[in-house]
């Protein structure tokens, strides 16, 4: 009996270890909206950093608000180390990119760019991040200067609103044309 306890314990730990973890120099890949550690792409989790060639308007006019997101968050890799800890997905075992939670100098840096105002929280984000990103938009930090709307609510109120569809369409024509060339 204290045989089998003790591979019972052995096992345990040995699942609890079978999580990849991995340190090192991160850097950004923001054409893939990624961070790169160790030469594995990762996305950070419950976020979406916005792109970056997204303009946003404010009171002085358009401004480069995704390359002001990048480059805070390349700043911030530049300053030590990442650890970063992959979920593993039994569905998708070999996705590329993995979803991670990353820490520098013991700092989340999901929470630090939301309550920054340079990412967005995904849908099925914990409730702290909602309420950084809810915190980061009342103190007009990062993106939310100037009264930023996310695209998810603007899409809504498009959709719910029968007579502004034609701007969804005429915004859709537009960024076919730019992404074509024409």
């Amino acid at each position: 009996m204290k045989y089998h306890f003790q591979i019972l314990i052995l096992l345990l730990f040995s699942v609890q270890s079978a999580a990849v973890e991995l340190s090192g120099k991160a850097k950004t890949v923001p054409e893939n909206g990624l961070i790169e550690l160790l030469g594995k792409e990762i996305l950070l989790h419950g976020i979406q950093i916005i792109s970056q060639n997204a303009k946003c308007k404010g009171s002085n006019g358009e401004w480069s608000c995704g390359k002001h997101a990048w480059r805070e968050l390349k700043n911030k890799l530049d300053s030590g180390p990442v650890y970063c800890k992959l979920f593993s997905d039994e569905q998708y075992i070999e996705r590329n990119p993995e979803f991670a939670k990353c820490l520098l100098k013991k700092e989340n840096l999901s929470n630090w760019l939301v309550s920054r105002g340079w990412a967005l929280t995904n849908k099925e984000t914990d409730e702290f991040l909602a309420s950084q990103e809810s915190l980061a938009s009342q103190n007009n930090a990062g993106i939310w200067r100037d009264g930023f709307v996310p695209p998810d609510f603007w899409r809504t109120s498009i959709k719910n609103n029968s007579k502004n569809c034609n701007i969804c369409s005429i915004r859709r024509q537009s960024f076919l044309r730019k992404n074509s060339g024409n």
